[in-house]
């Protein structure tokens, strides 16, 4: 078990520092968006002349931007989620359904990640419309989140594996303790 333990230490650190990132890119890059738009409005109504690139590129930094957060927000546990029915199931029991929802989650992201990557490289094939450069660049934030996804609910469910194990201690992540609280 000490190795479940280190395992979750290593895992609970990269996820951390992953998600932090992401979640501050995204921020980054929504500020961006928005400078974008705001170029394409300035340059449409008072220079009363269009760019071609703005459309474009907002649109992927927008998909970008959702992207980068997905993993904090599944970490944190600020996904959608209708808890009135595990409210009345006990500690124990809820722990293993949200094993379960975890490990199916994993699996998922498992088929969209192995899905992903020939996404990826049909991309290579196409250009964007405004911009000379390849799809496949706009593309490869898809497999990337994925992948910190995927490590997300590898941490996710370990530290539910190790709460079932050693119920005694907490091997929740503070978001999801205040939701356990709230539950009891």
């Amino acid at each position: 078990m000490i190795i479940l333990r280190r395992s979750l230490e290593m895992l609970s650190t990269l996820n951390s520092v992953t998600c932090v990132v992401g979640r501050n890119l995204a921020g980054f890059i929504l500020m961006l968006m928005v400078l974008v738009v705001m170029l394409q409005i300035v340059f449409r109504y008072l220079l009363n002349d269009s760019l071609i690139w703005t459309e474009e590129v907002a649109r992927t930094m927008m998909v970008w931007t959702a992207f980068l957060v997905a993993p904090w927000g599944y970490r944190v546990g600020s996904t959608i989620r209708i808890d009135f029915f595990t409210e009345e199931l006990s500690p124990r029991f809820r722990l293993l359904m949200n094993l379960s929802v975890n490990a199916l989650v994993c699996w998922i992201l498992v088929v969209f990640l192995k899905e992903s990557f020939g996404f990826w490289s049909r991309g290579l094939l196409v250009r964007l419309d405004s911009l000379p450069i390849q799809a496949a660049w706009s593309y490869s934030i898809v497999p990337l989140a994925l992948f910190a996804l995927l490590l997300v609910g590898f941490e996710l469910m370990l530290r539910n594996m190790l709460s079932l194990v050693y119920p005694a201690e907490n091997f929740l992540l503070p978001s999801s303790q205040e939701a356990e609280e709230r539950a009891q």
